[in-house]
């Protein structure tokens, strides 16, 4: 089954129809994620389904599509920081069967799915920790000119001793 996204899913519902969801939303119905970006314009392309996998445990598995206004660390700009994500994560599953397995788990709420946090945690986690454009001249202060050369002096903490040896 495709239906229409949704915020909130029952679980057991979509797992029995094995469905199958996509859509778009903006970035500004994610208030943790609002501030972390520059700005929460951006829309966000999500698909996802409720399946059991091979492992025979409820899980979703889905796909993440947007480009994030961050700003970036080393000149204070904004940058885009294209982001294309696929998640899978077990429901309600054991602490045993993450560790054995090696996948996350989100919790449901009395059998309810909020995945609008999910797709929120799982931008989050795919922020890179600190965001710097690829060309190291973005900012021009950080950078020496081609003309000068940097001739950095350091102190001898040894010259005491020669000023000594001297007498």
């Amino acid at each position: 089954m495709q239906g229409k996204l949704q915020q909130v899913y029952r679980v057991s519902k979509e797992l029995g129809q094995n469905s199958l969801l996509t859509g778009s939303f903006r970035l500004s119905k994610l208030p943790r994620l609002g501030s972390l970006v520059v700005s929460t314009e951006a829309d966000l392309t999500v698909t996802f389904e409720f399946t059991t996998d091979e492992y025979r445990h409820p899980s979703i598995k889905g796909h993440i599509d947007t480009e994030l206004l961050v700003e970036c660390q080393r000149c204070l700009e904004p940058m885009v920081y294209p982001i294309d994500l696929d998640f899978h994560l077990l429901i309600d599953a054991t602490e045993e069967d993450v560790e054995s397995f090696q996948i996350d788990t989100v919790l449901t709420d009395e059998g309810y799915l909020d995945v609008f946090e999910v797709i929120e945690d799982e931008l989050i986690l795919a922020l890179p920790l600190i965001s710097l454009h690829e060309d190291p001249a973005c900012n021009k202060h950080w950078q020496p000119s081609s003309n000068e050369e940097v001739v950095v002096e350091k102190n001898n903490p040894f010259a005491v001793l020669q000023t000594l040896k001297d007498k």
